[in-house]
Order: C-alpha cells, then sequence, then structure tokens
C-alpha cells in the first residue's frame, strides 16, 4: 500500500503543472479502473477499508490540500455537471451512493470514519447543486440532518452575496416548535429537523413574481408542484392540483407567511397595500386574508423606510384594528395554535414590536407556542426589514438547509429592491 503511494505522488508532482485542459474525467476512469468493485463492496459491507475516496467520492477543488485532494478535486460546478452526465462516472457515483443510501442501521462515520465521511458530506453538497433526482439531496438528508457542507457552499460562491432569507430563517427556525411547542425563549434555533416549509417555498414563489412579471398563479402552482412536501394545507394542494385553480375565500394566514418580498419591492406604501392584495387574493380572497398580507407587508415596508416602532404600531392599529398593546408574557400562557391571519398575524408583530434584535423577535414569536414556522416566517420578515437583516450564523445555518435555486432566487431579489434601499 505505502508503494502505490508513493508511486502515485511522483505521478501527480509530474503532472501538476500541466494546463487544466490536460486534465480531464478520465483521471477519475483510470483510477477507478482499479477500485471502484472494491470500493462497492466496501459500501455494501458498512465499512470502507482501503484508500480510494478522492476519486470515487470526489469533492471540491480546495478543500483540501493534499496532492490527491488536489488533483482529483472538481473544479466547479460545470465539471462536477460534466462528471454526473458522464456514462461511466455519473453512473459509478448514483449507484455507490443509492448503496450507500439504503444501508440500515448506521451512520456516515461507522461508514466512512470522521475525516472520509466529511469528504463524502463535501461530495453530496457538490453534486446536489448539478442533480436531476434528489439522490444526492436524499443522502443530506438522513445522514447530515439535511445540512450542506458550509465549506463547499463558500468555495461555490453561494454565500458570498447577500439574500432576502427573514422570513425563510423564521419559517426555519419555527419548522420544528410548531408540533413541539415552547412556551419559553430558551430552545435551539435550529435542530436536526429544522428545515423548509411551504412558508418558504411560497415567499421564494413571491420573490420570483415580483423579480419576472410572470403570473403569480403559474409561479406558484410551479413551485408547489416541484416541491409536495413542504406541509401544505389541504385547501392549498387542491389548488395547487387544479387545471383551474380558483381562490377559496380563506382567512388562513398562509397570506401573510409568503408576503414578505412585497414589503420591499415597491416606492409607495399604496403600492406595497396593492401588491399585498394581489398576492393574497388568488388564494386567500377572504377580507381577513388580505388584511393580514396587507398588515404584514405594511410593518415591513415601515420597518425598511425607517419608521419607529410605536410608528408601526400605531399604523396597523389604525389601518387593520389589531389589538398591539398586549405583551407576549401576556398573549403566552392561554395561546394555542391558530392557523388563521387574525388570530396570528397580530401576536406576530406584537413579537416584533417586544424585541430587541432579530434572534430575539424570532425567539418570541416561536416562544408563543403557536403556528410556529408562519409565525416565525411573518416575525423574521419584519425584524430583517427593522434590524437591517439576518445575522451571518443564522444565515449560514438557513442556507445550508435551502435549495440552491432558492438562494439564488432571493439573492436577485436582494441585488434588484433590496440593495437599493440599503444604499439610500
Amino acid at each position: 500500500m505505502f508503494k502505490w503511494f508513493d508511486k502515485q505522488k511522483k505521478s501527480l508532482q509530474k503532472i501538476q503543472n500541466k494546463p487544466r485542459e490536460e486534465y480531464s474525467l478520465k483521471r477519475f476512469v483510470d483510477a477507478q479502473e482499479r477500485t471502484y468493485e472494491s470500493a462497492l463492496t466496501e459500501v455494501r459491507n458498512g465499512r470502507k477499508l482501503t484508500h480510494w475516496i478522492w476519486y470515487i467520492f470526489p469533492q471540491l477543488k480546495g478543500l483540501g490540500t493534499s496532492d490527491n485532494s488536489t488533483y482529483y478535486g472538481i473544479e466547479d460546478l460545470e465539471e462536477a455537471k460534466a462528471y454526473l452526465q458522464h456514462p461511466i462516472l455519473g453512473a459509478r457515483l448514483r449507484e455507490i451512493t443509492t448503496t450507500f443510501l439504503n444501508l440500515q442501521g448506521v451512520n456516515a462515520k461507522d461508514v466512512f470514519g470522521d475525516l472520509d465521511a466529511m469528504k463524502v458530506h463535501s461530495c453530496m453538497t457538490l453534486f446536489c447543486e448539478v442533480e436531476e433526482d434528489n439522490l444526492f439531496q436524499k443522502v443530506l438528508e438522513r445522514y447530515f440532518n439535511g445540512c450542506k457542507d458550509i465549506n463547499t457552499l463558500r468555495l461555490l460562491g453561494i454565500l458570498n452575496t447577500t439574500a432576502l432569507l427573514g422570513a425563510v430563517a423564521g419559517d426555519m427556525i419555527g419548522s420544528f416548535y410548531e408540533t413541539y411547542h415552547k412556551k419559553n425563549l430558551n430552545f435551539n434555533l435550529f435542530t436536526p429537523f429544522s428545515k423548509f416549509t411551504d412558508d418558504t417555498v411560497m415567499t421564494v414563489a413571491n420573490a420570483d413574481w415580483l423579480l419576472t412579471n410572470d403570473s403569480l398563479l403559474g409561479i406558484m402552482q410551479d413551485y408547489g408542484n416541484r416541491y409536495p412536501s413542504a406541509g401544505y394545507g389541504k385547501m392549498f394542494r387542491s389548488w395547487l392540483r387544479s387545471e383551474n385553480p380558483q381562490p377559496y375565500n380563506s382567512f388562513g394566514n398562509g397570506s401573510a407567511m409568503r408576503v414578505s418580498p412585497v414589503g420591499w419591492a415597491f416606492d409607495t406604501l399604496e403600492e406595497t397595500l396593492q401588491k399585498a392584495k394581489e398576492s393574497a387574493e388568488i388564494t386567500h380572497n377572504h377580507p381577513e386574508g388580505i388584511k393580514g398580507a396587507q398588515a404584514t407587508a405594511a410593518c415591513i415596508f415601515l420597518a425598511q423606510t425607517g419608521k419607529s416602532k410605536e410608528e408601526i404600531k400605531n399604523y396597523i392599529e389604525m389601518s387593520f384594528g389589531y389589538n398591539l398593546s398586549r405583551t407576549c408574557d401576556e398573549i403566552r400562557p392561554t395561546y394555542q395554535f391558530d392557523a388563521t391571519c387574525q388570530g396570528s398575524v397580530p401576536e406576530s408583530i406584537i413579537a416584533f414590536l417586544e424585541s430587541t434584535d432579530f434572534e430575539n423577535a424570532v425567539r418570541l414569536a416561536v416562544s408563543l407556542g403557536g403556528d410556529a414556522d408562519t409565525m416565525g416566517a411573518i416575525t423574521g420578515g419584519i425584524a430583517e426589514a427593522f434590524y437591517g437583516g439576518v445575522p451571518e450564523p443564522i444565515k449560514e445555518e438557513v442556507i445550508k438547509r435551502l435549495p440552491v435555486e432558492f438562494v439564488e432566487v432571493m439573492q436577485n431579489f436582494y441585488k434588484k429592491f433590496v440593495k437599493k434601499e440599503v444604499e439610500q
């Protein structure tokens, strides 16, 4: 074994100064020729015993410093896509990944050891960005708590651009506590089960609508049907599947959970209220459903244009009739799950008004013990506008759990609508 490594090192030294075009996917084909079958057998048996990780589960170049990591490092997403489309390499990666996914009663470290489990994590993250069938995402969900490798995301540049993520963060933080209610502020922001829900899917859909000016109905149906397991309500699921979808007079808080991008996209409060109405009434055309969306969007508009909490409170109370003079401590003891706008939007706004920063705002919303993901989304969207963004540690945890297309939409939305407000 040591002789093989010496030979391999000399070979790598000879070619390390060659231009990139002389490298090709053939380097993987050649390396796998002698080891793939044994690697597959080892994974099938649940324990890696020999040395092949670099070219069986390749990761992005720059994550390691060894000769093998450099030589077998994938240059970028284009090379990753070419690898996955290669008739031999792509088929083998899917085969061995599926074998790993189907193992029972083990974790990644059991199979690969600590160091190589990290490499598999980064490999799955890389190919998750170019896959079409969710195989690599399934591995991330089963073995890595649904989280992508943060260092891979950094190298890909996915973490380098600011994105509008307040509502998404609130949704994700609240997702676990919608079932396991909390009645205090002492809880972990993120758990292994924290994930995006329908609140995030439809928030991204609304951002896409404002970016493209395409049909909101078509965009929402497209996103909803491509992410069918995000936790939609019964009526909304039927709406997604309908060939001729119609509003269904709902006053549920789904209209408020998805509206946060509207609060950033327009120059006047009047335009904001009109677009919030359009966003809501495509499904939630009950007056309370429209009111919940408008109140949420108005809070965000007022917050991002520099209004004080007192000014925001007074406007919402006068315009929408919500009682915002309660406190979270007064609400919490008797408050229960309530998925209506009138039963959750005022409480979500109160959590923002009482807060000291973004994290505290979301904690307060979740601590009420209600519809935690939606209330987190409503409060998070407002808090992001008022406090000037989402803290970096929270943002990183959120992005690790999101499809790359969601991140890209929210980054593009930020560039077009939010950055100009920040710069003014």
